[in-house]
């Protein structure tokens, strides 16, 4: 069994005057907001053996300071295709970085959403309805899979939680 962890990316600051939209960084809540998704990790005792995220500032804050927070060390790999991609993208992200029993990828809205409610067929039920009701910054989906995770398929996972940092 191998399992994907969906993050997107804690709250960011509204964009400065010419500031691109791709280089806004995180706010206090978002800062804040990532204490109580490891405290929340930390429960489950489930951690990615490497994770994958986006360029951008906010994702970049987000996912090393989730790292640093759960105090693991983790392989991370940025790939440049995931801030303007979309769920096709996503997928063959994971399938190219999937070789790992627990991958997590870091990424945005609305291609995280869209790609976490394609994968589950089925899953746990108040994790489904918390999911179905939306996707927002600093959650996180767990959704186990059989077999590797290059491998996987629309419709194949079981979400087994979905954790919100709210």
């Amino acid at each position: 069994m191998s399992r994907l962890f969906l993050l997107r990316h804690a709250k960011a600051a509204w964009a400065k005057p010419g500031m691109k939209d791709f280089d806004r960084p995180l706010d206090e809540e978002g800062i804040a907001s990532l204490m109580r998704l490891a405290r929340s990790m930390k429960e489950t005792g489930l951690f990615p053996d490497r994770v994958v995220l986006s360029a951008s500032v906010r994702t970049r804050e987000t996912a090393f300071g989730l790292i640093e927070r759960l105090g693991i060390d983790v392989e991370t790999i940025i790939d440049e295709t995931i801030y303007s991609g979309g769920p096709g993208q996503y997928m063959q992200s994971i399938r190219q970085h999937g070789d790992v029993g627990n991958l997590m990828l870091t990424g945005h809205n609305p291609s995280i959403e869209d790609l976490a409610l394609a994968l589950c067929s089925d899953g746990e039920p108040e994790s489904i309805h918390r999911l179905n009701a939306g996707f927002p910054t600093a959650a996180l989906a767990t959704i186990s899979f059989e077999g590797a995770l290059t491998n996987i398929e629309p419709g194949r996972g079981f979400l087994e939680s979905f954790l919100l940092s709210h």
